[in-house]
């Protein structure tokens, strides 16, 4: 039999393994991200929400990739790294949900990788990513962060607001109904 105090311990450390298990840091971070809408307990209104940061990279192929100029779309901007295991397990369902629901989102891959291009296009080719890859050069973690582990994910709104945050890695089928639930609500104020 397990005592009462042994079982509170138990359950009140658990929290903590999840986030431990469920996301990679990096020493170099400092503190929680300033956005306080996570995906779990968002309650706040659409008043509420903040802009997201506009931000301007180039991506995998050599073009420029700009937020503010995504409007009008869903977009989720995934912080990642190739040696993140929660990011490498996440990564087909994005590429699953990119391609079932193009026509309302899109996922952009930020890459901090500290190698850069050397070990992002490699990954990619071999994923097949379906979707824009950028590398980080320091905008998206200034301006977003600091970042207190990866991945961590950003659900931007069709109006450019930061509608969800997402520490650490989220199923498929969560991320899913959130973002069929945004989707059905633009259709009907679109209405």
């Amino acid at each position: 039999m397990i005592s009462p105090t042994i079982k509170k311990l138990i359950f009140s450390t658990l929290p903590i393994l999840f986030l431990t298990l469920t996301a990679c840091s990096n020493q170099q971070q400092r503190q929680f991200n300033p956005f306080d809408n996570s995906i779990f307990t968002r309650e706040q209104t659409q008043n509420d929400l903040l802009p997201a940061p506009d931000f301007t990279l180039e991506t995998m192929e050599g073009t420029s990739f700009t937020l503010s100029e995504q409007k009008g779309k869903i977009v989720i901007l995934n912080i990642w790294a190739t040696w993140c295991a929660p990011c490498r397990e996440e990564i087909p369902d994005f590429m699953e949900i990119q391609e079932e629901m193009e026509e309302h989102l899109l996922f952009v891959g930020v890459s901090v990788d500290e190698k850069g291009w050397d070990v992002v296009v490699p990954f990619a080719e071999e994923f097949e990513i379906n979707y824009p890859i950028v590398l980080d050069d320091g905008t998206v973690s200034e301006k977003y962060g600091p970042i207190m582990g990866i991945p961590m994910s950003f659900i931007i709104n069709e109006e450019g607001d930061v509608a969800y945050v997402i520490p650490g890695m989220i199923r498929k089928e969560l991320l899913q109904r959130t973002l069929e639930e945004m989707i059905a609500e633009n259709q009907i104020t679109e209405k």
